[in-house]
């Protein structure tokens, strides 16, 4: 494959070296020598105004595909992959902001760690002495060659779940590349775009833009219901995306399970997103179907959701029992469902780990769940997951299997635990992958497949039936007032 132009030695090595990776069985071969930084050792990349002299630099992150430039004038940033580079159009403020809100060095020459927060996920970003000529080469990156592969590439270099989808990146790009070569627009290039990513059932990679003046995207998603509502949505044309549309179906859902409580006893907060209540028998009932706050950063996310959490948990305190219900938790931010978490833990303990599928220096980063300091619940809870329960509600829910009075029930989640990885392209388009490895405490990877549950209950079954997620709740909440 023909490269747009030559890149740095270091980055050169950093690209062969995360190729060489994904070619390897298993991923993480090799010794990894960079461990997570404790959250004390991470400091702010802004203090007084500037970016902090410590934190400036040339900075390639190799597992992710990402490279920063932090100076005295700012932040800017860049994507690469294989040997092309193409800058992002995002302000310095939400570089800052969004992605590089912290730093640290590590025991490692030329290392830095960075992250959005000190709790969230740390980035180990390589030092390099210039910009790569790659991303400064005066070339159009817009034309529809260079946006197959760019795509193609970055999948090629840093997806992670070859294996368990049954992913051949190199046969797919040696057979849509002439026919991406003829595409003489963006429309044009759509359809191979979607027969790359043909049968990739992974939510959080995706394609999405605008053709002649129409927006669209490329997704794909497991599980029967799954399948047969986007079916449904693809039948005719809609103004919302998918997952936007795919949430007035979910609210419709949710009637079924107000229908279970007792009179009177329903409540909610964070605009719906947020529903707890009471069961008969003595039993809670608590739904979250999103893991965000009302708006603002993580810091203030996580707190609206702590609030929320505890109003209910207060008003529960008394049951013998809780219904947990995730099972129309589409996602949100790994952290907020941390500080739900938080308040069903009995004692610290490990949840989960997580580390870069293309980069084999970086330890595992681990994430563990200390006991809030306001309200808990440590009598039984029943967590109702389905193949609905995506992302940030399948971290939760591989949190809250850590607690011993916790017993998952329903269905096997949806199998997305990677952050979606997005990356900006320079036609205007927007592409997210998955390229991380997340392992539960006891080191069992799930993606593409759902943690499975505990005990059974049919939520959403093989053959469509309505009224059934109803009945799973109903006979979840059986279960619970008989202990």
């Amino acid at each position: 494959m023909t490269l747009a132009s030559p890149v740095s030695r270091r980055l050169r090595r950093c690209l062969l070296a995360a190729a060489a990776l994904v070619a390897a069985a298993p991923a993480f071969a090799g010794p990894a020598t960079l461990p997570a930084l404790p959250e004390s050792a991470l400091r702010p990349v802004v203090a007084d105004g500037a970016i902090v002299a410590g934190a400036r630099g040339l900075w390639a992150v190799p597992g992710y595909g990402d490279l920063y430039a932090l100076s005295a004038d700012g932040a800017s940033m860049y994507h690469y992959a294989g040997g092309l580079c193409w800058p992002v159009g995002v302000a310095s403020d939400t570089i800052l902001d969004q992605a590089a809100a912290y730093y640290g060095r590590s025991a490692r020459p030329r290392d830095l760690v960075i992250a959005s927060s000190r709790q969230g996920t740390q980035l180990h970003a390589v030092g390099l002495n210039r910009l790569p000529e790659a991303c400064a080469a005066p070339i159009d990156r817009s034309r529809p060659l260079y946006t197959f592969d760019a795509v193609a590439l970055t999948l090629k270099s840093l997806y992670a779940y070859n294996r368990e989808r049954n992913l051949d990146w190199n046969a797919r790009i040696a057979r849509l590349r002439p026919t991406a070569a003829r595409a003489r627009s963006d429309a044009e290039l759509r359809p191979v775009m979607a027969e790359l990513l043909r049968g990739v059932d992974d939510l959080h990679t995706a394609l999405s833009g605008e053709t002649d003046g129409r927006r669209f995207e490329i997704q794909g998603q497991r599980g029967a219901h799954f399948n047969r509502l986007r079916q449904r949505y693809d039948r005719q044309p809609h103004e919302l995306a998918f997952l936007d549309w795919l949430q007035t179906w979910i609210a419709r859902e949710r009637t079924q399970a107000d229908a279970q409580l007792l009179p009177g006893t329903r409540r909610s907060a964070l605009d719906g997103q947020v529903v707890w209540g009471r069961l008969p028998g003595g039993v809670g009932y608590l739904a979250v179907t999103a893991m965000a706050g009302a708006g603002g950063g993580e810091a203030e996310q996580r707190a609206a959701a702590g609030r929320a959490i505890d109003a209910a948990l207060g008003d529960l305190k008394d049951t013998r029992a809780l219904v947990f219900d995730v099972a129309h938790n589409l996602g949100g931010l790994d952290m907020v469902s941390a500080e739900i978490a938080a308040r069903f833990a009995d004692r610290e303990r490990l949840a989960y780990t997580k580390q870069p599928y293309a980069d084999a220096r970086v330890q595992p980063q681990p994430l563990r769940i200390a006991p809030a300091p306001t309200a808990r619940y440590l009598k039984p809870v029943y967590l109702l997951t389905s193949e609905f329960t995506c992302s940030a509600g399948e971290t939760f829910t591989m949190m809250m299997r850590t607690f011993p009075h916790v017993v998952q029930v329903g269905q096997a989640t949806q199998g997305i635990f990677s952050d979606a990885l997005v990356k900006l392209l320079p036609n205007g388009w927007s592409f997210s992958l998955s390229n991380e490895i997340y392992r539960d405490a006891r080191g069992e990877s799930f993606e593409a497949r759902g943690l499975p549950p505990d005990r059974y209950a049919s939520v959403y079954p093989a053959q469509e039936s309505a009224g059934s997620y109803g009945r799973a709740l109903r006979r979840v909440a059986q279960w619970a007032a008989q202990r």
